[in-house]
């Protein structure tokens, strides 16, 4: 099956320095690993062949590891003896994410609520996380492991997660996105299970793609639309990046903080929420 490409970086830095962030370029030299973070121990993005050029999002490595973006505008980790620094490039400014305000509708939605409006700036991110703020130890596995979880993640914590999509659908009219309505305007609900075995409804974990994130996205030449998604990774498997929600309107209609719920539709009120980096992988053995 040939590989999706993929579709986003995984983690766009965020500077908040008084200027633009400098960057050289560099060649990979020899094959080399694209890793999530800087260590053989964090998961494998894909190979890189000789030749392939990069760009350098830090001047020096860490751990040994260089934080790069390759030409297909992933972002992850190559070890430094691979990679061949080319100097004098001139300086290129670090990739950004979705605008504040959008379509006349803020990082708040319409919500009326503190509590309400403060979920909505979460599920509302419009910078991804770093390769240092993903948690290694968020997995599929662990988010549908059993038992009360309210407390088991952090919601200024990434994660990259792989899993078997099971349903992609358009999310319904909600505060955090001001009431819009069509699938344009509201979040894309994906569903991913472990594997073929276990697909029950409390056994799935919902990510969610913002219309805030599908539209950067399409800018840079990437079509995240809900059919678009549906098409290409239903029955598929896929790797999604991003911050890390617990949507505890939700927490009653789950399975680890509602066990045994006549109603629970899903494992966990954790969520991949916004997703800001999909890629189709293999599904795991």
């Amino acid at each position: 099956m040939r590989l999706l490409r993929v579709l986003g970086l995984l983690g766009l830095l965020c500077w908040w320095g008084s200027g633009p962030l400098e960057a050289q370029r560099g060649v990979v030299k020899r094959n080399v690993n694209l890793r999530v973070g800087p260590g053989s121990s964090f998961d494998l993005i894909r190979p890189l062949a000789q030749g392939d050029e990069l760009t350098l999002l830090e001047p020096a490595p860490t751990t040994g590891y260089y934080h790069v973006v390759t030409a297909a505008q992933e972002e992850g980790w190559v070890w430094r003896n691979n990679v061949r620094v080319i100097a004098g490039d001139p300086p290129i400014a670090a990739p950004v994410g979705p605008v504040e305000m959008f379509r006349g509708c803020g990082l708040e939605g319409n919500a009326v609520s503190e509590a309400r409006r403060s979920r909505n700036r979460d599920k509302n991110r419009i910078t991804a996380p770093s390769a240092s703020q993903l948690d290694a130890g968020v997995t599929a596995a662990a988010m549908l492991a059993p038992g009360g979880d309210r407390d088991r993640w952090r919601t200024d914590r990434g994660a990259s997660i792989v899993g078997l999509v099971v349903e992609v659908k358009p999310g319904s009219n909600e505060t955090v996105n001001c009431g819009a309505s069509g699938t344009a305007n509201t979040d894309t609900h994906i569903e991913i299970a472990l594997d073929q075995q276990s697909t029950g409804k409390t056994r799935r974990i919902i990510v969610e793609i913002t219309p805030r994130w599908r539209d950067f996205m399409a800018g840079r030449g990437e079509d995240w639309s809900t059919p678009r998604l549906r098409a290409s990774l239903r029955g598929r498997c896929a790797r999604f990046t991003g911050w890390l929600f617990f949507d505890d309107e939700h927490d009653d209609e789950a399975e680890n903080t509602a066990a045994g719920g006549a109603d629970n539709w899903r494992a966990t009120a954790w969520e991949i929420h916004p997703v800001t980096a999909i890629a189709q992988v293999p599904c795991p053995n």
